[in-house]
């Protein structure tokens, strides 16, 4: 095998190819990447076996062929390369040769013949979506999945299509995400849970472009997106998803409607105190149109006074305050309404102008809120 690129495209590809390389695994192969020629392209493959990435660069191919070279390392010595042409060649025992900016560099590589197939989907449908909803709807909710849990369907996001509605969703058992986005040209029913590590790399390589549109296939356990150069294999949680809509309260007993930015500021300083504590509290007391933010610990307290629109009862409440801060970190608005009933049901906070985006947040019981 022998081709020319320039840096910069192998770069590129590079980053967007290694995002699936494993973190550790016992299977030494997975710690490579595929490199295969195709026609004017070069083809790079990396897999954990949950995840498959494949992309495409353009290349001047001298003599065809594909080879597995370590990843981490080709990647490092790729980028200290300068601006300019590389030439790479593989020779019969599998040694990669990599010449640019007056340097060369071998590293020993392995036969593509022991690499994984790409996953075969059976009975595939397929359905189409904007790039740039597609990614919205992941960086607003993947911070809410499990990281771990016995419940395996919580360490995935799930992605919902019915009655023209596409959804995602997002729960770890003490906080819920949800998303969702008309797509009305879409008949089919759809529901995959894709895992967590697999949800924030689609999203990284996502468009913003809403001209661009992501091709999604399924079939069983399978899920393939399809972009301009890169295609995304995923093998897909299985189990049955929680029934997140029983969860969601649908009255309250009050409303409180507040500006996100001061809200957002007084819980950031309130967490300062609260991180210091062994509880990680912060109170919310709203009274008389005015909400006050509390927190107390070993080393000190804050108190801090916000006016606001109230309907309803007054209400002592307290959260874990990494949840509220994750809540007022992804809320793109003026304003946000946070609807409660008392001490120790689910909140629900979103956007005053966007019903469409919602976190459900558990209070904890303490007796301050009693």
């Amino acid at each position: 095998m022998r081709f020319r690129c320039t840096a910069a495209a192998l770069i590129d590809g590079l980053q967007i190819a290694t995002k699936a390389l494993p973190g550790r695994t016992p299977n030494q192969i997975l710690e490579g990447v595929l490199i295969e020629t195709e026609l004017n392209e070069v083809i790079l493959t990396c897999t954990d076996e949950r995840i498959t990435i494949v992309t495409r660069i353009e290349a001047e191919i001298e003599e065809p062929g594909r080879g597995v070279v370590p990843g981490k390392l080709f990647n490092e010595v790729v980028r200290r390369l300068s601006d300019g042409d590389i030439d790479i060649e593989m020779n019969a025992r599998f040694i990669f040769t990599v010449r640019g900016s007056g340097s060369r560099t071998n590293i020993s590589g392995q036969d593509a013949d022991l690499y994984p197939a790409l996953p075969r989907i059976e009975n595939e449908r397929e359905i189409t979506l904007p790039q740039d909803m597609l990614k919205d709807m992941i960086q607003k909710t993947e911070f809410a999945i499990a990281v771990e849990d016995m419940r395996e369907v919580l360490t995935g996001g799930l992605l919902e299509i019915r009655d023209g509605d596409v959804s995602m969703v997002a729960l770890d058992g003490f906080r819920l995400a949800l998303r969702r986005a008309k797509c009305a040209d879409i008949a089919d029913a759809f529901s995959a849970i894709i895992p967590g590590r697999a949800m924030g790399d689609i999203g990284k390589l996502l468009s913003d472009d809403p001209e661009a549109f992501a091709s999604l296939s399924y079939g069983g356990n399978k899920l393939h997106i399809r972009l301009e150069k890169t295609d995304i294999y995923v093998i897909l949680v299985e189990g049955e998803y929680i029934q997140y809509r029983q969860i969601i309260p649908r009255q309250f007993a009050t409303r409180v409607v507040v500006d996100l930015e001061p809200f957002r500021k007084g819980v950031d300083r309130a967490s300062l105190i609260a991180r210091e504590g062994n509880n990680n509290l912060l109170i919310l007391k709203i009274a008389g149109g005015e909400m006050a933010i509390e927190s107390h610990s070993q080393i000190g307290d804050v108190f801090e006074k916000l006016e606001v629109q109230q309907e309803g009862a007054d209400i002592n409440i307290a959260f874990n305050v990494k949840y509220l801060n994750d809540v007022v970190r992804y809320i793109d608005s003026d304003q946000i309404q946070i609807n409660l009933n008392n001490a120790i049901s689910p909140c629900i906070i979103m956007p005053v102008d966007d019903p469409d985006y919602l976190h459900l947040v558990l209070p904890v019981r303490t007796g301050a809120t009693a």
